[in-house]
């Protein structure tokens, strides 16, 4: 079954690390910049923390639903393909992928990520995670299979498939964990539970 996972990434910002070596010219034309922002905001915490007394309810709320909104603003969806199998290796299907959405048990998919197809930051996360699982596992003797089951890292996935029907419909694989390699980019993936949503 081809189906397209999505990992959600809060806050990130790929132009937060993006400065170059020779921003500034020289060591003083930094420093002048950073006394100009100094000067600029040095009356903000001075503003906040003084008026905190006088806040309204009505203004406490609408600062709970700023914070909310910048939140959603900042998360990120970041995208791969993926060919998805049953625990046999056979090729998933939609009613089984149903089944286990309804069921709500663990569930054990082989994934095929297509690195082709991947998102810069889908690749970077995808390696992490992969890394930290084959390093977790290389302790296994010292900590014990309990242990390092335990310290498995997880990521959460959302799917996005065409149903019998051909609609677009989305899952979300919660929790999962790296439980054995196949062949190049092809994992035993197990999800705590796969639970059908209405977007990503």
């Amino acid at each position: 079954m081809e189906i397209t996972l999505y990992l959600k990434l809060e806050g990130y910002d790929d132009g937060d690390f993006d400065v170059s070596n020779n921003y500034y010219k020289s060591d003083e034309e930094f420093f002048d910049a950073m006394d100009r922002e100094n000067k600029k905001y040095s009356n903000v915490a001075y503003d906040a923390v003084s008026s905190l007394g006088n806040i309204s309810k009505k203004r406490t709320a609408n600062f709970g639903r700023l914070s909310n909104s910048s939140k959603t603003a900042n998360e990120a969806n970041y995208k791969s393909g993926a060919l998805l199998f049953d625990e046999n290796g056979s090729d998933e299907t939609v009613d089984n992928l149903i089944t286990s959405c309804v069921s709500q048990d663990v569930v054990v998919n082989i994934v095929k990520f297509n690195r082709d197809s991947m998102d810069e930051e889908f690749e970077e996360d995808y390696n992490f995670w992969v890394d930290e699982h084959n390093k977790i596992n290389s302790y296994k003797d010292a900590i014990g299979e309990d242990k390092a089951w335990e310290n498995e890292p997880t990521r959460t996935f959302y799917g996005e498939f065409l149903n019998n029907a051909g609609e677009t419909k989305f899952v979300r694989f919660e929790n999962c964990k790296i439980i054995d390699k196949g062949e190049d980019d092809e994992y035993a993936i197990l999800s705590e539970k796969i639970t059908l949503v209405d977007k990503i």
